[in-house]
């Protein structure tokens, strides 16, 4: 897709790092909700065209029209380049990752979280604090199209007699993720992952790279029983971490097998022993795929995701992204 006249240049979203559990109170830093999407740029040309962009450089524009232009007038002209998370929206308007595997006639939205460049000018060095508060300046036209989401300093949470686990327990009711836990006077560093911002989540998730699939039995016969699931250890082997056959819809499984079908190869991609049970018929796939599983816990010494359930495929991610996750 061309790109308009005075379109921003592409930004490598920022990444945060774990909490390892332990939710940080402190002052020096501001509260968010962690929403439940794909992450993106959105980059505003002045005439008001716009790109949406994942993690890994995929255009999400065609994926996802109604977004395009979706700042209208907001922005007077204005060049700009927002950070946020594309979410599609359940019935009682909560973020549903699930909806977003279905392309068709869902309710989504762009959820506007930083702000790093206005009117040609980079808020890169600019603190987090200051940032936010020019972001808050964004009238949308319709905020079921864009939101501005909220953000919350330690004295913001005390007005409403909240303290960072009082909004943790709002996140939690309300089926949130979590939140994420961002130093107020960081800056933004592209591309890298830093421990000024923290996230907070409820339950485990990990991004596991597709490495065959086993036929299913029953009301599944035809389509797709179990998927062989994958991560990267520090060497860069592909180890086999186990398999996963629930969670999925009916629409899914459809999806799944029209893509992963012209990826079959003959042989085991992971470079570890897949046991003998989980590789009786399976047909192997060249390892470009990636999804992202909820589960349990994770065993190390046998390498094994434990009651894990999909949740959709992540075209935000490179397969190089899925590791092997920490011992839980």
């Amino acid at each position: 897709m061309p790109e308009a006249q005075g379109m921003p240049s592409a930004i490598e979203p920022m990444l945060a790092s774990p909490d390892g559990g332990v939710l940080r109170d402190d002052p020096a830093y501001a509260y968010e909700f962690k929403w439940d999407g794909y992450r993106s740029t959105m980059r505003i040309a002045p005439n008001g065209a716009t790109l949406l962009t994942s993690r890994n450089n995929n255009d999400f524009t065609t994926r996802f029209p109604q977004l395009a232009g979706a700042l209208g007038d907001a922005l007077g002209g204005r060049s700009a380049v927002l950070d946020g998370e594309i979410v599609a929206l359940d019935e009682q308007g909560r973020p549903d990752f699930g909806l977003l595997q279905n392309r068709a006639g869902q309710a989504v939205a762009y959820f506007a979280f930083d702000l790093l460049q206005l009117g040609g000018e980079s808020l890169l060095d600019a603190p987090y604090e200051e940032r936010r508060e020019i972001l808050a300046g964004i009238e949308p036209p319709d905020r079921r199209l864009v939101a501005i989401t909220p953000w919350y300093r330690h004295s913001d949470l005390a007005e409403n007699g909240l303290t960072p686990d009082g909004l943790l327990d709002v996140a939690r009711k309300t089926m949130l993720e979590g939140l994420m836990v961002k130093a107020r006077a960081s800056r933004y560093h592209p591309g890298r992952r830093s421990p000024e911002w923290l996230k907070h989540p409820f339950v485990h998730t990990t991004e596991v790279v597709l490495g065959g699939w086993q036929p299913g039995h029953g009301r599944r016969e035809g389509t797709i029983g179990a998927l062989l699931l994958g991560g990267y250890d520090s060497d860069g082997a592909l180890r086999y971490l186990g398999d996963v056959g629930t969670g999925f819809t009916d629409t899914m499984l459809d999806d799944l097998l029209a893509q992963l079908i012209p990826l079959e190869r003959k042989d085991n991609p992971f470079d570890n022993e897949v046991p003998r049970d989980r590789a009786r018929g399976v047909h192997w796939l060249s390892p470009e795929v990636v999804g992202e599983v909820v589960y349990r816990r994770f065993t190390p010494g046998e390498g094994r995701l434990r009651h894990a359930a999909w949740r959709g495929l992540r075209p935000d991610r490179e397969p190089a992204e899925a590791k092997v996750p920490p011992p839980r």
